[in-house]
């Protein structure tokens, strides 16, 4: 059974769209589905991204506490 047909089976009569769109519809899913499963539809996060995330962790999460822990004790 092809992506399309399983779209068709599980979303017909349920888009409240005509045929004609509804038909693009299911296309559109389709395809969207199978770049999902290839990894194609989000790339992962590089390494540099990562780092960045850990040092906006450290800046905005960790630091304000340490900070207000040695001011006011």
């Amino acid at each position: 059974m092809s992506d399309i047909d399983e779209v068709k089976l599980e979303l017909s009569g349920k888009t409240n769209f005509d045929e004609e769109h509804e038909g693009e519809l299911f296309e559109r899913i389709s395809e969207v589905e199978r770049q999902e499963r290839a990894g194609e539809l989000v790339q992962g996060l590089s390494r540099g991204d990562c780092w960045l995330v850990v040092a906006m962790l450290a800046v905005f999460g960790v630091l304000p506490v340490i900070w207000y822990a040695v001011r006011y004790f």
